[in-house]
């Protein structure tokens, strides 16, 4: 098979794929979950950009990407190189916003200082050097059109931009590791099972297959030959679309589970649900004696803050005192990172009834 179509096959799959998680992961974010966050703004943009990198790469093999350089002729060699760059911009960019995304997602749950200081530079790096990277890459000649119409417009290089290239693409593999392996850090502190301990982390830890990818990406591009660029560098490009559709899948994965639940008619309810519009007023417990005589209480609405505990001096609650329900990742970590209710135990058997108090909560 001819390697132009090769590639154009294999990157509008990943484009397709990265476009149906974007979709489904706001479907949960905004109908199940009811939370967006700016993570999920990154992510929604590195879809779009990946679809503009296909479109790009597309443009570019009708002009001849995937043939020899000297059995085109000048005008499509020219533009077939031009549009790879523009492709390769939105390939640069893309990157760094799939990792922006992680990187966005891990600040809102972590707590330790020195935690959110490596994140920071993590992410100021990787965004800085992915920038500086697409403004040499429309720099590297005097004038600026040498670089991908050499053989008709003379000039002069003032930078080569192939031992950059792989410069980045070793940094994005660190980053990629970096934030698989991250999470197991504030993760393993946390008080909840081993088991989901293990679940969350583990969902978070599949960008090794990103940087897997972008490790292939790298050794690809520091021997590729430049003199027959329209030949040489399709698997470059392969590779770079695997990178971002790759992180893509990694990052989006984990957030799919309350869809996942919800098909399965597994859950009904969610923690971001119901407490959204209460979070600026502080609940106020009434608790009324079931042994004395009483008109029958009113029902009982569940607002996130109840929890359900048995021991031997301590009478288990009543069906209506029931524990929430936490099922997407954030909202786990959250859920443990953040518990700061108190909780009154009761000796006898009593009925917990909430009722809504007109002042603001203090942190």
């Amino acid at each position: 098979m001819h390697p132009g179509l090769q590639l154009a096959c294999a990157t509008w799959a990943m484009a397709a794929l990265s476009t149906a998680l974007v979709v489904l992961r706001l479907y949960t974010r905004i109908r199940i979950v009811k939370f967006v966050g700016a993570e999920d703004h990154m992510y929604a943009w590195t879809g779009v950009f990946f679809v503009l990198f296909a479109v790009f790469i597309q443009v570019s093999i009708h002009y001849g990407l995937g043939q020899s350089f000297w059995r085109l002729g000048i005008d499509d060699a020219s533009k077939a190189i031009f549009w790879t760059y523009v492709a390769n911009s939105f390939a640069i960019t893309g990157n760094a916003m799939a990792k922006l995304s992680m990187g966005l997602f891990l600040l809102r749950v972590v707590q330790t200082r020195w935690h959110k200081i490596a994140l920071w530079a993590a992410v100021i790096v990787t965004v800085a050097t992915s920038i500086a990277l697409t403004i040499m890459l429309w720099n590297q000649t005097s004038p600026i059109r040498a670089s991908w119409d050499p053989l008709r417009t003379p000039g002069k290089w003032n930078i080569q931009i192939q031992p950059l290239s792989v410069g980045l693409g070793v940094w994005s593999s660190i980053c990629d590791f970096f934030f698989a392996i991250f999470p197991w850090l504030f993760i393993r502190s946390l008080p909840m099972s081993q088991r989901e301990k293990i679940m969350l982390a583990g969902g978070m830890s599949l960008g090794v297959i990103a940087g897997a990818c972008g490790i292939t990406r790298t050794v690809v591009l520091s021997r590729l030959d430049v003199l027959n660029y329209t030949l040489n560098f399709v698997p470059y490009f392969a590779w770079a679309g695997a990178e971002i559709a790759v992180a893509m899948v990694c990052i989006g994965i984990p957030t799919l589970r309350p869809l996942y639940l919800r098909t399965r008619g597994l859950t009904s309810a969610y923690s971001n649900q119901g407490r959204s519009h209460n979070a600026s007023q502080l609940p106020r417990f009434v608790m009324c004696d079931q042994k004395a005589p009483s008109p029958p209480p009113d029902p009982v609405r569940d607002s996130g803050f109840s929890h359900a505990r048995t021991d031997s001096n301590v009478s288990r609650p009543p069906p209506a005192y029931t524990e929430t329900r936490y099922d997407s990742v954030d909202d786990i970590i959250s859920e443990y990172a953040n518990r700061n209710v108190d909780v009154i135990w009761v000796r006898n058997e009593v009925r917990i009834r909430e009722e809504v108090a007109e002042w603001p909560l203090r942190n």
